[in-house]
């Protein structure tokens, strides 16, 4: 798995998202991804504004966005939010930029009218997460573009790449959730795999993981 940091001007992602309205807000900073998949996108984002009168919810129409607000600071200026929304649609390339796999992560801020993205996936994913800044002619800046690193105590790195790739990705889109919110089949298209090619690659990396969990206890 591949991490990918990516910086592009506030103006220029504004071609792939028009209706976020950078203008208005001095920074913002993503702190938690509660969930970021083809149908809905969760989070818990920490918003400065220019003038202390805008709120990011006059931003969405009300049948897109859920918004709550969970603090404020400095007379409204500085917001905590948690926002829940249908995923973005840029105007160009992918609709969505987990539709072939792989998914948003930390850092994600604005900052000094510049746009920092993270994004986790393999490297076909991570050229097909370019593809929407290279077909709107947005310029962009590599940052940084690393193997996903976990800590060296995590149980995740006793798992293959293929392993951790497919048990992450599984468990961003639902797939352990309680109903599941993916099925198997799903998944299985999603990584072009057959269903009990990923079936057997999940097992074998939940057994590894409880193997882990038994012996530590």
């Amino acid at each position: 798995m591949r991490r990918l940091i990516v910086e592009v001007s506030g103006r220029a992602f504004n071609k792939l998202h028009p209706e976020i309205p950078l203008q208005k807000i001095r920074s913002m900073e993503v702190l938690h991804f509660l969930k970021f998949d083809y149908e809905e996108v969760a989070l818990i984002a920490r918003v400065e504004f220019n003038k202390p009168d805008f709120r990011i919810e006059d931003a969405f129409p009300d049948d897109f966005a859920e918004v709550q607000i969970l603090e404020q600071e400095k007379e409204g200026r500085i917001c905590t939010y948690f926002i829940k929304a249908r995923p973005l649609q840029p105007v160009h390339g992918e609709p969505d930029p987990t539709a072939n796999g792989g998914y948003l992560s930390l850092p994600f801020e604005v900052k000094d009218g510049k746009v920092k993205l993270t994004f986790l996936g393999s490297a076909k994913q991570v050229r097909q997460f370019l593809t929407p800044f290279e077909d709107a002619g947005v310029r962009y800046w590599v940052i940084s573009l690393t193997d996903a690193q976990f800590p060296p105590h995590s149980p995740l790195n006793r798992l293959t790449e293929k392993q951790r790739n497919a048990l992450i990705t599984a468990y961003t889109l639902g797939y352990y959730d309680v109903p599941r919110k993916i099925s198997l089949v799903q998944l299985a298209k999603r990584f072009d795999l057959a269903l009990s090619t990923l079936d057997v690659l999940l097992r074998r990396a939940e057994r590894r993981l409880l193997n882990h969990i038994m012996n530590e206890s």
